[in-house]
């Protein structure tokens, strides 16, 4: 048992260094180690707002990572020879046909979904916006679900499956992921 304690508190120190937020919160846990009498009992006020602000950074950081990441509705226009101005990118974004997501005023689209060499969206991208919106209703979460590196396929992503070709693929694995939610 102190092997698994022991392993317990080196993964904490490695993932404290990089997050204070996380740190903070394991000071609230550590202070309040003994615990509730029973196990079942709702958790101390300091532990249950540290782990709010840990999982509010943590999803900042990930929509500041995938809006870095995306390009504004100008850059799509620039992108795509078949579109001349905003109004063509917004058609075909309420058409289901691109996925954004706005903060703010503007629109940002993932980049995963174009491909720069043909100057338009890949192959089939219709077709897999419509199969994320039946998966997940924010498109957050379908752009994280296309960029999360999967160990079943060794590490790369959806959205490399995607540049690939392999749409077929692609939509087999993302409805998969509906039924295992």
């Amino acid at each position: 048992m102190s092997t698994t304690v022991a392993q317990a508190i080196k993964v904490l120190e490695e993932q404290t260094s990089d997050d204070p937020a996380l740190a903070e919160a394991v000071v609230f846990m550590a202070e309040d180690a003994e615990g509730p009498a029973d196990p079942f009992e709702d958790v101390t006020p300091g532990v249950l707002g540290a782990a709010r602000i840990v999982n509010r950074r943590r999803l900042d950081e990930r929509q500041d990572e995938a809006t870095r990441s995306a390009l504004d509705t100008a850059a799509v226009v620039a992108l795509l020879r078949s579109v001349n101005d905003r109004k063509g990118v917004d058609r075909r974004r309420s058409r289901g046909q691109l996925l954004a997501w706005k903060v703010g005023g503007r629109a940002y689209h993932p980049a995963w979904q174009f491909d720069r060499r043909r100057g338009d969206t890949r192959p089939g991208l219709p077709a897999l916006v419509g199969a994320l919106a039946e998966v997940a209703s924010d498109p957050h979460a379908r752009d994280a679900l296309m960029r999360a590196p999967r160990d079943d396929l060794g590490g790369r992503t959806l959205a490399d499956l995607f540049a690939a070709g392999r749409l077929d693929t692609v939509l087999r694995l993302v409805r998969a992921s509906a039924e295992q939610a």
